[in-house]
């Protein structure tokens, strides 16, 4: 399975705020789309407190500053290998851990890194992990992006805050709208009305009508995993939660091929 050759495609995860699984959605996601034959890259685009290689158990992640500074020249110089045998692997580029070399990055720093990604083009699909907040860089990265994730959990400050980044998208690509995904739910319903009362709030204040993706259960192995510093896929293969994201990754396609438009920002 291949996406198309001009270039990879670029798929963002983001919330607004930390906490809410950016990081192991979009390397379950990758784990997902490598397991279908696509050539995958993550890029840890928290540039300022990276934390993947550590999720991951990595002694480092590679080395997005001396890419991004020209150091180093070529892409396959600055990415590590993450390998899950007997699965397919994926590349990592980040930011070395607790260095925050790159914790001052501005819009100018974001619009290079985006221009790089889209040149990619060993890769098929490239999973971008924003970094928490709505600052400038994290907005300029999740506007270039093909496919745009808001992660959203049934706290009522995840909603608040992805309810934020859904309007500043929104006003930063004119309208193109992101699709929603919850995570850590206690079930279908109780994601289905986190989803909704975000939809709600689109679609009242916003005029917009964001997809609604699926969700990803609440599950105490995913914690494990974490701790472990293993993919959950290689701990617990037939989790609820892998198989959740494996149905998220198998719809993105077909949900997201035509973005939608708000008529109208409030």
């Amino acid at each position: 399975m291949t996406l198309k050759s001009m270039g990879p495609r670029l798929t963002a995860v983001g919330s607004g705020k930390g906490g809410t699984g950016k990081t192991f959605l979009a390397l379950s996601l990758a784990q997902a789309f490598a397991d279908v034959g696509e050539r995958v890259l993550v890029c840890d685009a928290d540039l300022g407190l990276s934390n993947t290689a550590v999720q991951l158990g990595l002694a480092h992640g590679g080395d997005l500053p001396a890419l991004l500074s020209g150091t180093l020249g070529l892409l396959k110089d600055a990415v590590v290998r993450v390998e899950t045998p007997p699965r397919r692997g994926f590349d990592l580029l980040a930011a070395p851990a607790g260095v925050g070399s790159l914790v001052d990055a501005d819009t100018t720093i974001a619009e290079n890194l985006a221009a790089l990604l889209k040149r990619a083009s060993g890769y098929d699909r490239v999973l971008i992990d924003l970094g928490a907040g709505v600052s400038g860089a994290v907005m300029t990265l999740a506007a270039h992006a093909d496919d745009m994730l808001v992660l959203a959990t049934p706290d009522p400050s995840s909603l608040t805050d992805a309810y934020v980044f859904l309007k500043l998208m929104l006003k930063r690509t004119g309208g193109r709208t992101p699709a929603i995904v919850v995570n850590m739910a206690s079930g279908a319903s109780d994601a289905r009305r986190t989803a909704d009362a975000l939809l709600r709030s689109a679609q009242v204040f916003l005029n917009a009508a964001p997809a609604y993706l699926g969700f990803v259960p609440n599950d105490a192995r995913v914690i494990e995993a974490i701790r472990r510093q293993t993919m959950l896929c290689a701990l617990y293969p037939q989790s609820p939660a892998v198989a959740a994201i494996v149905a998220l990754a198998g719809r993105l396609g077909a949900q997201l091929g035509r973005p939608q438009i708000a008529q109208s920002l409030r």
